[in-house]
């Protein structure tokens, strides 16, 4: 099976505070890998490590063979895209204009680019070269009226808006960090069945979410952070039965989190 994604050795450091430490981690062709732990198991920090978000201290991160550094829009353009814990759209763009920032940031060259693209009409009421993936990712996620402006949906609405925008990526590594975090039911099972649409496809898929129910549903493999650091990284069954998961959520060795 083939190797998407690689990292060996990541750190990062807060002072005296190891956020993560020493992790390593492999993501194959259509792997779906779900990353649990309580609040400060370093989750969050070790998927801004992957997208370039924040610098790693320590180790070395690869894509298909190939070291992988420099800012977010460099591992974009390298195959990788994510959503944020806290959904980052630009608001008073619609729908429509959010997911096709997602289409057209491979093919640009950083911010700068990206507006330049924009201006130059990439976002066009009609005739954008981007629309076939638009409608594919809006059918996909069942989005609704695409003239809304993202200012007025809902947190839930937000999530299935970003969740699209990383899609339009056409990434072959794909982070999802909490998507869904405030997705009512019809939210969750769209973002749900996209997970498994995109997998078939031949994307790695990582998966952060408090919801460990959901998260055993969907993964084929569970890597459990306590302090920064892995304690379990296996079968999604085995990890819910192990020790370690009893330890780290209903024992003394981290806060309990309510699936």
């Amino acid at each position: 099976m083939t190797v998407l994604l690689e990292g060996a050795g990541l750190g990062k450091s807060y002072g005296g505070v190891h956020a993560v430490d020493d992790v390593s981690l492999r993501l194959s062709a259509g792997e779906v890998l779900g990353l649990i732990g309580p609040n400060g198991a370093g989750k969050t920090t070790l998927v801004d490590l992957l997208d370039g978000a924040q610098p790693a201290d320590s180790g070395t991160l690869s894509i298909r063979g190939r070291r992988l550094t420099g800012p977010p829009s460099r591992r974009a353009r390298a195959g990788l895209a994510r959503t944020f814990q806290h959904p980052h759209l630009a608001l008073d763009l619609t729908v429509r204009e959010n997911v096709l920032l997602g289409a057209a940031a491979p093919k640009l060259a950083g911010v700068g680019g990206l507006l330049g693209g924009l201006v130059a009409g990439a976002f066009r009421p009609s005739g954008s070269r981007f629309d076939g993936t638009l409608h594919r990712v809006a059918e996909a996620l069942d989005l609704g009226d695409l003239r809304r402006r993202c200012g007025d949906l809902t947190l839930g609405e937000q999530r299935l808006v970003e969740v699209a925008r990383a899609l339009a990526q056409e990434p072959s590594v794909l982070l999802l960090d909490e998507p869904f975090a405030g997705a009512d039911a019809a939210g969750i099972a769209a973002i749900s069945a996209a997970v498994r649409a995109v997998r078939e496809q031949g994307c790695g898929i990582i998966l952060v979410d408090h919801n460990v129910d959901i998260v055993a549903s969907l993964v084929d493999r569970i890597m459990l952070l306590r302090f920064g650091s892995v304690v379990f990284d296996g079968d999604p069954a085995e990890c819910m039965a192990s020790p370690e998961m009893q330890d780290v959520y209903f024992g003394t060795g981290g806060e309990r989190v309510v699936p």
